[in-house]
């Protein structure tokens, strides 16, 4: 479940998945509809991840606990009932988070490969998309029921290794095929310049989804579940040390970069190519082809893989293929990990009063796994998928994180945070979330009767044909009660504190293995999470992080206060700041990190290999809570 705790902070940078199909399409879908002017507003949240990440909030505190999972930390901190109720509102959550992926993966794969949407075997016709489907969940199923997370991170590291190299080669082709002059041209062609612009976050405020303030309650969201979501849970468990859990986070922002680049270009070139004239003809089979597709979100979606499939030479077409492939497939079997293994450990366990034999307890995961592989099979032909990706994703992940994220906050940081104010946030938040979620999915058929009872409600009439309240304003509204309620119920309640020494195993509950380090004294390096554990390099590595984060931050800051006050931004002032803002920092710290991850991550693999083979396997520590 957890790689016995021995991997080291490269492997675990490179081994989760990178830019799957999902990612690409979900990323490619903001950008096609909104340009770069609404994503301005993201870098508002720089300093705030920064830190967190720098500090290792809540990442650092729960690698300490130990716990396999995070409800195994929540039974330790709260009880057994609530392990329980958490751990299915988490797998409820998770399935349906997970769900699309295998969705998106069938759609842009059957496009990247210019497959038909059918073949014929023997005498029967069949659809190809539960095929591609069914393909890659089998592949994914199989590597995680095979070794777990062990097979995870060594699949996850190599597959993943091929395709950071194959996004780099994409995009230095992307700035060789495409002037930045032509891409900010293309994203110009609106349909009412003066009152909206994909350049201009000024007048993006309306943008389609994707305004300023998905980007600040995004940011607010991002803090606030730091830790929460588990569909990497194996890897949250797996670090060797808490510093090196830290670590894995510090490199992941550098790694980053080349993904950011990649998932910047594709969709700015797709969009230049459908709405500039000269290359209309080159554009002609593609708006043929997306014509005949009836569902408008498919249509959206499946725009840039199409223009992907016909502008990438073969070769490195092929190339990229593959990397979307490694990295979807490693996405993939982290979440089927996760999600099996958490309806075992989470929801059938804490209903046990001992543990299960180790052979049998096996048993049960894999068939956990398997059994998460066939429910997202099923979800991802049958479910009538109307939203955003990127939407669908925060609003469901909130289900469960909308109240987890002030319970475990709370759990590691509050000696005071009670049981009973745990409950509270976890129910209401997932009340609040879950409703949203049923009324969006099922509007078309909700909106009616209540039309029928309200005839003269206005705002019903104008919004029959879609939900009027965004996702992001429902995970606004689940963070607010969630936190307000858990602290009201454990100020206002029975008095509780908890030993967190114990919990966090410090102080005279240290283990063996536990290295204590002394609270080193004030200094300026604490101020951006420099502690004594980070070696001359790592402190380089945190330092340079820091100052781009920072100067990114304050150019921020700058030239938004320029835009209010002044009239002096253009739109061709904009062009400018977004190509210095990202491509010459994106191409050169991503050329540079590849070569140093790719160095890193191949001895933190064939270490990890080496001590798995030496290793004492602790057939006590199974997530049972004793």
């Amino acid at each position: 479940m957890a790689a016995s705790r021995m991997a080291g902070p490269y492997v675990l940078t490179l081994a989760p998945g990178l830019c799957g199909a999902v990612t690409l399409l979900a990323n490619c879908e903001a950008t096609f509809n909104n340009g770069l002017s609404s994503g301005w507003w993201s870098t508002l949240g720089l300093p705030i991840s920064m830190m967190l990440t720098l500090f290792g909030f809540v990442s650092y505190r729960l690698r300490q606990t130990k716990a396999l999972t995070l409800s195994q930390f929540l039974e330790a901190r709260y009880s057994r009932n609530f392990r329980f109720f958490a751990g299915i509102l988490c797998w409820t959550s998770g399935v349906l988070n997970y769900g699309v992926m295998p969705m998106a993966t069938g759609r842009a794969v059957i496009c990247l490969f210019g497959l038909p949407h059918s073949f014929t075997l023997w005498s029967w016709t069949i659809p190809t998309f539960p095929v591609v489907v069914f393909i890659f969940l089998a592949i994914a199923c199989t590597i995680a029921c095979v070794g777990g997370q062990v097979s995870i991170i060594i699949t996850g590291f190599f597959q993943n290794l091929f395709a950071y190299t194959a996004f780099l080669l994409v995009a230095y082709f992307m700035l060789y095929k495409f002037r930045w002059s032509t891409l900010m041209a293309g994203l110009k062609v609106v349909e009412n310049p003066e009152t909206k612009s994909m350049i201009n976050p000024f007048k993006a405020f309306d943008a389609d989804g994707f305004n300023i303030w998905y980007y600040v309650i995004l940011i607010l969201f991002n803090s606030y579940c730091r830790g929460c979501w588990q569909g990497g849970a194996g890897f949250n468990a797996a670090a060797k040390t808490p510093h090196a859990g830290v670590m894995a986070g510090v490199y992941a922002r550098y790694r980053s970069y080349i993904v950011f680049l990649v998932m910047m270009l594709l969709p700015l070139a797709a969009y230049a190519v459908f709405h500039l004239p000269e290359f209309a003809d080159f554009a002609a089979p593609m708006q043929e082809k997306l014509s005949q597709v009836t569902d408008v979100t498919v249509r959206n979606q499946m725009r840039t893989p199409l223009f992907v499939a016909k502008i990438l030479p073969a070769g490195l077409l092929g190339l990229f293929i593959a990397g979307i492939i490694g990295s979807t497939i490693t996405g993939d079997d982290s979440y089927m990990h996760s999600w099996g293994t958490i309806l075992v450990q989470d929801v059938i366990m804490p209903l046990r009063k001992k543990p299960f034999e180790p052979r049998r307890h096996l048993l049960y995961l894999r068939l956990g796994i398997i059994g998460v592989a066939i429910f997202s099979f099923l979800f991802s032909i049958f479910f009538p998928f109307k939203d955003f990706i990127n939407m669908y994703f925060m609003i469901t992940g909130a289900i469960y994180m909308g109240g987890a994220g002030a319970v475990v906050i709370g759990g590691l940081y509050w000696k005071r945070g009670s049981t009973q104010a745990a409950w509270t946030a976890m129910i209401l938040g997932t009340i609040i979330c879950l409703g949203g979620l049923l009324c969006q999915s099922f509007w078309n058929y909700i909106a009616p009767v209540l039309h029928k009872f309200f005839p003269d409600w206005q705002y019903l009439s104008e919004h029959l044909d879609k939900f009027p309240i965004p996702s992001y304003i429902i995970t606004l509204a689940t963070m607010v009660i969630a936190v307000g309620s858990y602290i009201a119920v454990s100020l206002l309640g029975p008095r509780h504190v908890h030993n967190m020494d114990k919990l966090l195993h410090r102080g005279k509950y240290a283990e063996a293995d536990t290295k204590e380090v002394a609270a080193p004294k004030f200094t300026w390096k604490r101020l951006i999470g420099i502690s004594p554990q980070h070696t001359k390099f790592e402190q380089g590595l945190v330092c340079l992080s820091f100052t781009i984060t920072m100067t990114l931050w304050v150019l921020f800051v700058v030239v938004t206060l320029l835009a209010i006050f002044t009239d002096l931004l253009t739109d061709d002032f904009w062009c400018e700041l977004y190509f210095w803002k990202s491509i010459p920092l994106y191409v050169v710290i991503g050329t540079v990190t590849t070569i140093g991850l790719l160095c890193g991550g191949v001895k933190d693999a064939f270490v990890l290999i080496k001590d798995l083979a030496h290793t004492k396997v602790n057939e006590s520590d199974d997530g049972f809570v004793k």
